[in-house]
């Protein structure tokens, strides 16, 4: 198994993506921390997991709240005695766009989507250092390699980055990784849901322009941030990789499939 013997903490991990790595994780040998609000859930999650043989936790986080990041370091140590991986997955996506951002929801967004993984990796790092080194792991947004008209979020999801990589620079000497995997159109979470309700029968503009042509898989990106918590990626830090389906590539795609069918049409 790729984390046996390693201790992961999982932030937002009752649903979505954070659920999806949380199970994989534990499927794999890693004794899980879920880290999250919602106790009932989260219980409801760790006995899933322990009835197919994993191991897991509960301990309470809201990720804007230093000491709630110091008393779960704490509890981690006291529960399993080491952490070896962070995944910071929990964030939020509220609508907060320019010419009319709301300080108050700005705030929110930041709070959640950037402080708190800084606080994240200021509290668990020294931790993670103790019990021989690991891996960070950043839950971004393709939003925050292109750009898109959710002024807060988009400029969370870019300052994520900026953020990862100075933690690459600066945990490296303590052999920890910091990298950021960036979720394209993820069908089936709190986020993308609510974009879905959003566009009512209109035909999804993400999944169509996606290159693969779908949306993608909650344990898709859980397998994503299973490679960059193994030792599979023990030589990539610092990185952002996008896990799209092609989205990312879809505008350069759809200009030139255009070249090229002029070009074929000319030749005919």
């Amino acid at each position: 198994m790729r984390l046996e013997n390693k201790v992961a903490m999982v932030t937002g991990s009752t649903s979505g993506i954070g659920l999806a790595i949380a199970k994989l994780f534990a499927s794999e040998g890693a004794k899980v921390i879920i880290a999250a609000r919602k106790e009932d859930v989260a219980k409801e999650v760790i006995t899933e997991i322990k009835a197919t043989g994993g191991e897991a936790a509960f301990i309470k986080l809201e990720v804007t709240d230093k000491e709630n990041w110091e008393n779960a370091v704490k509890q981690t140590k006291e529960i399993y005695g080491s952490l070896h991986i962070l995944v910071n997955n929990a964030g939020v996506d509220d609508l907060c766009a320019l010419p009319n951002v709301n300080l108050d929801d700005w705030n929110k967004i930041m709070a959640i989507n950037l402080t708190g993984p800084m606080m994240g990796m200021q509290a668990c790092a020294p931790l993670m250092k103790e019990s021989g080194g690991g891996s960070i792991v950043n839950i971004g947004s393709l939003a925050g390699m292109l750009g898109t008209p959710g002024t807060a979020y988009t400029t969370s999801k870019w300052a994520l980055r900026g953020l990862s990589a100075s933690a690459a620079y600066t945990f490296a000497k303590w052999g920890i990784r910091s990298n950021v995997i960036c979720p394209g159109f993820i069908g089936n979470t709190n986020l993308t849901n609510a974009h879905e309700t959003a566009l009512g029968k209109e035909k999804n503009p993400f999944v169509e322009c996606a290159l693969l042509g779908r949306a993608g898989y909650t344990m898709e990106l859980a397998q994503a941030a299973l490679f960059f918590a193994s030792d599979d990626s023990s030589y990539i830090t610092g990185i952002d990789m996008p896990v799209d389906g092609g989205l990312y590539d879809a505008g350069v795609y759809s200009i030139m499939h255009k070249i090229f069918d002029r070009f074929i049409g000319e030749k005919k």
